[in-house]
């Protein structure tokens, strides 16, 4: 049987080296944290509402935890880079995974200021998990594998959030929507959560290191002993002087965009369709299911740019991108015309251009997030095979737009219909896909190869 596996996969075109079996321990790890973490999120607001409404909390903890987690996620991203060069890859990995576990575990004794204090710690953990993970991409990948690899690693990791889903469905699928979350079922659910992260940080513990790992890291990822290994400080100023080359700049409103496009399937659009009253069907189930969805959207589209990628590559990433916004374009207005215009802000019995459909909701489910892997994906082999040398640096930069839109995108979230949501998606689409493709088409800058003068 797995001499069979091996050469499917190899049919396939996955070249199995020590580099690529590296990536799918970084990716099963990473699977393992955020179907815990990720499959919590969605019942999080939930979940403490039900202890406000017993008088143990106040109202919104949940949206003020999560105010929390990217504003520090956003602002700790510039210290990332100096983080990850401290520690290195793998330990920073393992740091920021266990800042999940120091997060989930205050759902076994909830107290707010555990909770509130605890979502800092995660967001500091974010900033440092997804740097370190781009770091150690680049150090197992080259310019031919980037786009397998990231392919690779997202459609694994981001299937999360079927598994999630799927975990949710069958805990609630019978229960009445309208209940309350009991404090036993909250704490067996986060007590499987922190298992299954506990897990997953054992796998990122254990993860191998490429034979030449020690050298690329402390010379900055160039490989050249000559060179000599960057401080703290002068990481940090690497970091700044990236900022201001001319290729960041242009690609830097493509990062922006899927911050924006993240906040609004993981937040937004499953709250838009919980608040749609014309749904009758339960909404613990209906979330779950658009969960669901929306994880085989990620996992399919990872699995055809990143798994097939010596098939699909030929089409170079400012195609893919150009095909991930054409694909939520639609999905926007499909989005606009299903959904009434309250929904995003409050339980509403009106309708949309048309009488809401649930097929349309998982549809839209299922294309949002396969054009955001279609992004993602891209973004991260533009980030390997253009910044070798500056991985940590470049994907700390990713990392910061990306949440400090995500973050204001939840704040305006309290305040916009939904039409005016679908206006800055299809703006951001627009510019961003521009953006990207002149940052793909730029010649290289002097700043991104002089790295050791900074």
């Amino acid at each position: 049987m797995c001499r069979f596996i091996r050469l499917v996969l190899l049919r396939m075109g996955i070249l199995l080296n020590q580099n690529t079996l590296n990536v799918l321990q970084l990716a099963t790890g990473f699977f393992l944290v955020f179907f815990a973490f990720n499959s919590q999120g969605f019942i999080e607001e939930t979940v403490l509402n039900s202890y406000a409404d017993r008088g143990v909390l106040p109202k919104h903890v949940g949206y003020l935890s999560l105010a929390i987690i990217y504003g520090v996620f956003t602002f700790t991203n510039f210290i990332a880079a100096p983080i990850v060069g401290a520690l290195k890859a793998r330990w920073s990995i393992v740091f920021g995974a266990a800042c999940y576990a120091i997060f989930l575990a205050g759902f076994l004794f909830v107290n707010e200021a555990y909770i509130l204090a605890s979502s800092g710690v995660l967001g500091l953990g974010a900033a440092v998990i997804w740097t370190a993970q781009g770091k150690y991409l680049s150090l197992n990948s080259n310019e031919e594998t980037a786009g397998k690899h990231s392919g690779i690693f997202w459609a694994i990791s981001q299937a999360c959030l079927a598994g999630g889903g799927l975990f949710l469905y069958f805990v609630f699928h019978t229960k009445d929507s309208k209940e309350d979350i009991s404090e036993s079922t909250t704490r067996l659910l986060y007590t499987v959560f922190l298992a299954v992260t506990i897990v997953g940080i054992v796998i990122l513990a254990l993860l191998r290191m490429p034979g030449n790992a020690p050298l690329l890291e402390a010379n900055n990822g160039s490989g050249n002993p000559d060179e000599p290994e960057l401080t703290t400080w002068e990481t940090l100023k690497s970091t700044f002087r990236l900022l201001k080359t001319k290729r960041m700049i242009f690609v830097s409103f493509a990062f922006m965009y899927t911050g924006i496009e993240l906040s609004f399937w993981s937040g937004i659009y499953p709250t838009s369709i919980a608040n749609t009253k014309y749904f009758t069907y339960n909404t613990y189930s209906l979330t779950a299911l658009t969960a669901i969805a929306q994880g085989l959207g990620q996992a399919c589209s990872g699995f055809l740019f990143g798994i097939l990628s010596a098939k699909t590559k030929r089409f170079g990433r400012s195609s893919i991108v150009l095909l991930g916004t054409i694909i939520h374009l639609l999905v926007f207005v499909g989005v606009y015309v299903n959904l009434p215009k309250d929904a995003p802000l409050e339980k509403t019995d009106d309708k949309g251009l048309i009488n809401p459909s649930i097929a349309l909701v998982l549809v839209c489910g299922f294309f949002l997030n396969f054009g955001d892997a279609c992004w993602n994906t891209q973004c991260f082999s533009f980030l390997i095979s253009r910044y070798p040398t500056k991985s940590a640096q470049a994907f700390s930069l990713f990392k910061f737009f990306q949440s400090l839109l995500t973050c204001a995108a939840f704040f305006y979230g309290t305040k916009l219909q939904l039409q005016w949501h679908i206006l800055i998606l299809v703006v951001g689409a627009i510019v961003g896909c521009i953006s990207f493709f002149v940052a793909d088409k730029l010649p290289e800058d002097e700043e991104e190869t002089n790295h050791h003068h900074d």
